[in-house]
């Protein structure tokens, strides 16, 4: 009897090999407590306001020791007239793996507001949220846990990432891409940066996102440095303008 295999099926199973095998050389071990990353936010050219994206402590789930990060993005006051947003996202990263264990997410712009929390038990194979409980398989991925992932990661042009993001009670599998590397300057600096591509096997990322661009400094620190967003309102894009770690 012949077992053949379907040249998609041999693609997915080669890119989580090759995922498997960098993840154990990785290029950052431990990320620093109290780093704080401030982006100014843009958008079509205009800055809006800012965010954050700061490691607030080590916490455990689950018996395991996790990082807990919290990412609050604001419109500046003048803007702030004409659409306000107020959002925060917090994730808990597993501290080996560097997948999610748990988010929450609150988000206040203009007159939507949701809130959503999800905790995976990896034991039980579920997923339990604001709204049911469902079935995972393998590690799950938040919008927070992605970039902490990314940032870790051996990279080189030509490498393709494959993650599952866990969001809004559904799953979504997609690959990352590194297009190439590109010296951007951004109020923090010049850097050279890996770019990196999110997208899917249907071609799409996101509800109402048409491209993602993330450009990760190549350097010890693997600094988000920019994130590109191309939507149906407009162009979003984040501008790092400095790190620090907070005592």
């Amino acid at each position: 009897m012949k077992i053949r295999f379907s040249k998609k099926l041999i693609f997915i199973g080669w890119i989580g090999l090759t995922n498997l095998l960098f993840a154990q050389n990785r290029i950052i071990s431990r990320f620093p407590i109290g780093e704080e990353l401030t982006y100014s936010a843009w958008l079509n050219f205009m800055k809006v306001g800012y965010s954050t994206i700061t490691i607030k402590a080590i916490e455990s789930v689950d018996g395991f020791p996790v990082y807990h990060v919290e990412s609050i993005t604001k419109t500046s006051p003048f803007y702030g007239k004409i659409y306000r947003v107020n959002d925060r996202f917090n994730s808990w990263i597993d501290l080996d793996g560097l997948f999610s264990r748990r988010y929450e997410k609150s988000l206040r712009e203009g007159k939507y507001k949701k809130d959503y929390q999800a905790y995976f038990d990896y034991n039980e194979k579920k997923a339990y949220t604001s709204r049911d409980t469902l079935d995972i398989d393998g590690r799950m991925h938040d919008a927070l846990s992605v970039i902490f992932w990314v940032r870790a990661e051996y990279l080189f042009p030509g490498r393709i990432i494959r993650l599952n993001n866990f969001d809004n009670n559904k799953l979504r599998l997609f690959n990352v891409i590194v297009s190439g590397v590109e010296t951007l300057k951004v109020p923090a600096g010049e850097f050279q940066c890996f770019v990196l591509e999110p997208y899917s096997d249907d071609g799409k990322l996101f509800k109402n996102q048409n491209k993602m661009t993330i450009y990760l400094s190549n350097d010890s620190l693997r600094l988000p440095v920019m994130i590109d967003n191309e939507a149906n309102f407009g162009r979003m894009i984040f501008k790092l303008e400095n790190r620090t770690i907070r005592q």
